[in-house]
């Protein structure tokens, strides 16, 4: 029963690693996506992130990757040479799921805002995409940051 249990084990290690490689190759996908797309808007580059299809849960958006585009256009233009509206706090990856915890600096409020984004991956492609968005307030309750 050893035996089997350790050969078990030693057969379902490839899957494991398997699928740890496939989470850092999707962290590092969505991580580019955010850098390039959002931050830089380097819209140009879509394609290389986003899937022909795409889902999208944010109830202010429509399906599609046109939609996502139409949203980003919207966006003011970043200064040449300023730095990126926001930065990245954190990023987990399970299966084919991405969650990115951003710290926006000027929105949704004047202090900025705390974003979870969470990203669908298939094939390399982002296909599915929720968020949660919270203004940062000028007091809070406690002192712990919201990041």
């Amino acid at each position: 029963m050893k035996n089997m249990l350790a050969l078990l084990c030693l057969l379902s290690l490839p899957l494991q690693l398997h699928a740890d490689d496939s989470a850092e190759a999707n962290k590092k996908l969505v991580v580019d996506f955010y850098t390039e797309i959002l931050f830089q808007q380097k819209l140009d580059k879509i394609d290389q992130y986003i899937g022909d299809v795409y889902i999208q849960h944010n109830p202010n958006v429509a399906d599609g990757k046109q939609a996502l585009l139409d949203l980003l256009r919207s966006f003011p233009a970043p200064e040449p040479g300023s730095n990126p509206f926001g930065e990245i706090v954190r990023v987990i990856a399970e299966d084919d799921l991405v969650v990115l915890h951003v710290k926006n600096d000027s929105w949704p409020g004047p202090n900025g805002g705390a974003v979870v984004d969470i990203f669908r991956v298939k094939d390399n492609l982002i296909v599915e995409h929720w968020d949660v968005i919270q203004a940062i307030p000028d007091t809070a309750a406690n002192d712990n940051t919201m990041f």
